[in-house]
């Protein structure tokens, strides 16, 4: 298994220098298991299962034509 990077590492702090609040935060959801588990849920349920995910979470998700 890879050894996950050093977050004390330059190299790891220069893959953020450039990030705002909007990649943070992208970043901790993606990371959060609690809410991979719930969108996992609501993308195969309802989409109202989806709206009520993107309103527990305060987001809103762009949906294609």
């Amino acid at each position: 298994m890879e050894k996950p990077p050093d977050w004390r590492s330059e190299n790891y702090a220069k893959a953020y220098e450039n990030y705002d609040r909007t990649d943070f935060a992208q970043e901790f959801l993606r990371r959060n298991p609690e809410y991979r588990d719930q969108y996992a849920e609501a993308v195969d349920a309802a989409p109202l299962a989806l709206r009520r995910l993107a309103r527990h979470w305060g987001l809103v998700f762009r949906c294609g034509p």
